[in-house]
């Protein structure tokens, strides 16, 4: 299958677990190709994360350079694209799961591109001061959705009970709070 139309089934089948629909699982490519595939959600991502990451270069006052600003962003973007399905093949086998593991990462990464159509103009909004009062709330209420639908794919797709599922996405909050606050101590 071509890579657009197994992109496009996989937003629809992430689009359907957004709505709490279990048969969204179905539209994902659950084979090896399918897997490594999945990770091409990154480069679907990366243009607003780019366009995020120059706005917040532009507004913040870093004293840094362009270059290294970049590369310190970018090599965050790919250590986070590749920690968390790393450090859940461990997960995935301590709550014997291990069958489950490709399902949910291929999921996960797909999810992904939903996840930032969500917040990613939401924080381009509130750090350009385009929202009243910041938009505190408007992001905070963006963050409950996104880790709210974490839960619900990490529950389905590894087939976990709540408890378990709340666990892999605190799993996943603080390795991505760990990759970024090291970014930022570098900047």
């Amino acid at each position: 299958m071509p890579f657009l139309n197994e992109a496009l089934n996989a937003l629809y089948g992430a689009y359907r677990l957004a709505r709490f629909d279990a048969r969204g699982l179905s539209y994902f490519n659950v084979s090896e190709q399918g897997f490594w595939r999945s990770f091409g959600a990154a480069a679907i991502i990366f243009p607003m994360f780019f366009l995020l990451m120059a706005i917040r270069y532009g507004v913040d006052d870093l004293e840094t350079s362009l270059g290294r600003y970049i590369s310190v962003e970018f090599i965050a973007y790919v250590i986070g694209w590749v920690a968390f399905p790393v450090v859940m093949v461990g997960v995935a086998r301590q709550f014997e799961r291990t069958h489950h593991y490709v399902r949910f990462i291929i999921a996960y990464n797909w999810v992904a591109v939903l996840q930032n159509a969500l917040y990613i103009p939401i924080a381009i909004l509130s750090i350009t001061g385009q929202l009243t009062g910041g938009g505190g709330f408007l992001v905070l209420l963006a963050m409950v959705a996104i880790i709210f639908y974490t839960w619900y794919v990490a529950k389905t797709a590894l087939d976990i009970r709540g408890p378990a599922a709340a666990g892999v996405v605190a799993f996943d909050f603080v390795i991505s709070f760990a990759i970024n606050m090291y970014a930022q101590g570098l900047l």
